[in-house]
């Protein structure tokens, strides 16, 4: 064995070496939890999983009126009026005018307008 094919063979496992440890680093980050950025989304998180929002009796009956959607509402009528919302929620909660209770008002709406639409959206699916 020449000098040349042990420095093919190191530079090779320092290859595969460096190529594992980036597939670990990666692995792990997959499983931390996701990083809040803004203390106050984390606070109106935690609020909302404390009230565990609507349960599903009510979701189904209010989801137009969330939506502001026509109960036979498209697919496409409903994603559309889902993304709008979803809109001028984030106006509110990204603008730098609004106040505390407006932003914390508007992380309320988007949550309940989130699920509004993974209900619409999850029974749509089964027809």
């Amino acid at each position: 064995m020449s000098i040349v094919n042990i420095g093919v063979l190191l530079a090779a496992a320092l290859v595969g070496w460096l190529a594992v440890s980036w597939v670990i680093t990666i692995v792990r980050q997959q499983r931390e939890p996701p990083a809040i950025l803004h203390r106050e989304s984390q606070q109106v998180l935690s609020e909302d999983a404390r009230l565990k929002g609507q349960n599903l009796r009510e979701i189904a009956e209010t989801w137009p009126t969330v939506l502001r959607v026509r109960n036979n509402a498209s697919v496409d009528e409903i994603e559309a009026a889902y993304h709008q919302r979803i809109a001028e929620c984030d106006r509110v909660r990204f603008s730098k005018s609004a106040g505390s209770t407006q932003r914390q008002e508007a992380e309320r709406q988007r949550f309940t307008i989130d699920e509004a639409y993974s209900f619409i959206r999850t029974s749509r699916a089964d027809r």
